[in-house]
Parts: C-alpha cells; structure tokens; sequence
C-alpha cells in the first residue's frame, strides 16, 4: 500500500485553490504546433468574409436606417467579423527576436574579422509583427547592420582619435507606434559627411553640381539608385549593392524608411513597417458609381482644386501646380473609360499620391470614406 506523502509542519500542503490556479495557468500558457499553411488558410477565409460583411453592410444601408432590428444584427455581425479578424492576425503574430538574434551572431563575426570591438545592445526583441513581415525584413536588416558595421563604425584607434571609447555600439530596438512597428538601427560611429555624399551624388550624375540641398534631402541620396560612397567593394557590407535595394524591399511590405546623422558621432536608420501584410488603412472614393480604394500610406493629400492651378505641359501632358511644384495629373475617367464622371476639376477632388518617391494627382468625383481594408490574394 503507497504510503502517503509527508508535509512537513513548515511545508503545509498545497490548497484546493492553489492547484486549481496551477492547473489554470498551465492550460492558459498551452500551445500546439500548427502548420502555417493552416494559418493562411484561415486568414484568406476571414478575409472572404470581411469583404462579404462590407458588402452586406453596404448593400443594406437604406433598409438598417428603417430597421432597427437588421440594424442591431448588423452591428452584431461588424463586431464578431472585426473580433475574428483580430483574433486570426494575433495568431500570425511572432516576435523579432530571432531576426535580432541573426543579427548579433553577424556583428560578433564581423567583429572579429575586422578587428572593431563591438557592443550590441538589443531593445524591443518581444515586440510582435506579422510572420511575412518578419521573414521580409530579415535580409534588408541585415545588410544595413553590414553597411553600419564596414562604413559606420570606426577601428579603436580612429576611436582613440576621437576621445571615444575603444567599443562601438550598435543598437537595434523595435516598438509599437500606433497600428505600426518601428524599428530602429543606431551606431555611435563615425556619421554621415553631407558634403562627401553630395559630391558623390554630383559625380553621379544624381544632382547638379549648383544644387541646394538640405541635411535631410542629402541623407535621401543615401538611397538612390547606384548610389554608394563605397572606395572599394568588400564582403561585409554588401559588395558595394547600395541602400537602394533595401528601400525597395522595405517599399514593398508597405514601409518607409528615413535616415538622420551626426558627423563624428551617430548614424540611425527607421523602419516603419504595418502589423500585417493582410489589412490596410484605405480611403474610399468614387468616380461616377465605381468605387475605389487607396492605402491612405500612400496619399499625400486631397483637395478641391483652383483652375489656375491646372495647365498642359509638354506631350499634351495635364499637371497640376502644387505649392511650386508641378506634378502630373491624371483623370480616372479617361482611364477606365468611365462616362457621366465629373470631368470639371473645378467640381472634383484631386487626390496627391506618391509612389516610390513620385508624386501624382488623380481626379476623382469625391472621398467617401476611410476604413480598414482586406487584401484578398488573386487565385
């Protein structure tokens, strides 16, 4: 017969209690392997109904004003489908930490093949963003910390020179700012010198010579085409690529990216990347009864124009003058060959969009409204 186990007068036996809030914890802190094509499964799925409750709901806006009872169902519907959807994205979620992780494993090899000393501190490794995002990311992340590692950071005995510590430091640290995540990359090198820069872009044909530039328009050349201050190209920051790859894949999840420095003491790029790949921020607007949406990331602004501000440039070419600066214009209706539309621009709405660094006017009939938007794979 087992005997009994022997609690000892200062170890009294656990409570009821105590067991039932272990046993709940560890069901809460379970989890189960799932195959991530599972997963995009179930999010193409929420995306199908996300759009078919948009339609529902919008196909039905003059009935819910008389009906209080669709009304009530209607907005049941909303918030079950938004609840669904937030639920299916959290499961999408993974941390950065092993993008982080990757990165430290290649200053620590960097390091020791260049001869710099390095210190990297890690800031915001838990902070969770789409696994599309993260997997994306990794490779242009990994060329800046190669880019920061071979231009940025001095040897000690530059350092010494300069009355710094023999040890760089470089800083990845990743938040939430808002519907977004931001990251940032900092060293404590040696800057960026905005007279090298400009002159490199002059010999590069990518600004005259006569050009005025501000600090933040120089640090904009960073990532032009061909652009690179490299003297010679090496294995560690890329073989002399540039950081204009790196804005087109981070362009392409949907992000921007923005550089400041100060010459003889930092360098810091920003990343500003979306949650998830699956929804967007859209803004509604119609041309006659067609509708459409645009990531509102990518408006610049909406605005009921002047006629004085419109004209024709070479190639019959319609521009509109904005604040000095010509760009083209372009009327929906002549492009989808949509009739009835509001063609006086007087009347209508241009809406300023920029797109990979150019900007254009479109004329629509109005905005409609503002609203999350799912992106739904083609088949």
């Amino acid at each position: 017969m087992p005997k009994a186990p022997l609690y000892l007068p200062h170890q009294p036996p656990p409570s009821t209690d105590t067991t039932k809030t272990a046993k709940k914890r560890a069901i809460e802190n379970a989890s189960i392997r799932v195959n991530t094509w599972k997963l995009d499964n179930l999010m193409d799925m929420v995306r199908e109904l996300v759009i078919v409750q948009s339609q529902l709901q919008e196909s039905s806006k003059e009935h819910i004003k008389e009906n209080s009872s669709l009304l009530r169902i209607m907005t049941q519907l909303t918030r079950i489908t938004q609840d669904l959807q937030h639920m299916s994205m959290a499961l999408r979620m993974i941390p950065i930490k092993p993008t982080f992780q990757k990165m430290s494993r290649i200053v620590r090899d960097l390091s020791a093949k260049s001869g710099k000393k390095v210190m990297f501190e890690v800031s915001g490794d838990d902070t969770e963003l789409d696994r599309n995002v993260v997997e994306e990311i990794g490779d242009p992340l990994v060329h800046m910390i190669r880019n920061s590692l071979d231009h940025g950071l001095e040897d000690p005995s530059e350092r010494a020179q300069t009355n710094k510590d023999d040890t760089s430091r470089v800083s990845p640290k990743a938040h939430h700012q808002g519907s977004s995540i931001a990251i940032e990359l900092s060293d404590d090198g040696r800057g960026i010198d905005t007279k090298r820069i400009f002159k490199k872009a002059v010999e590069n044909g990518i600004v005259r010579k006569e050009g005025q530039l501000s600090n933040e328009e120089i640090y904009k050349l960073i990532f032009a085409p061909g652009f690179s201050t490299a003297a010679k190209i090496t294995d560690i920051s890329g073989r002399g690529v540039g950081m204009n790859v790196v804005k087109k894949n981070i362009e392409k999840l949907r992000g921007k990216i923005e550089f400041e420095s100060e010459l003889g003491k930092c360098s810091t790029f920003r990343i500003l990347l979306p949650l998830t790949m699956a929804i967007i921020d859209g803004l509604i607007f119609k041309v006659e009864a067609d509708r459409f949406i645009l990531p509102t990331a990518s408006v610049k602004v909406a605005l009921g124009p002047d006629e004085g501000m419109m004209t024709k440039a070479q190639g019959n070419q319609e521009v509109l003058n904005l604040r000095g600066k010509v760009i083209p214009l372009f009327r929906l209706h002549d492009h989808f060959q949509i009739q009835d539309a509001v063609t006086n621009p007087t009347k209508a709405t241009i809406i300023v969009v920029e797109t990979a660094g150019r900007p254009s006017g479109l004329l629509v009939d109005d905005m409609i409204s503002k609203q999350e938007v799912a992106i739904k794979k083609p088949r």
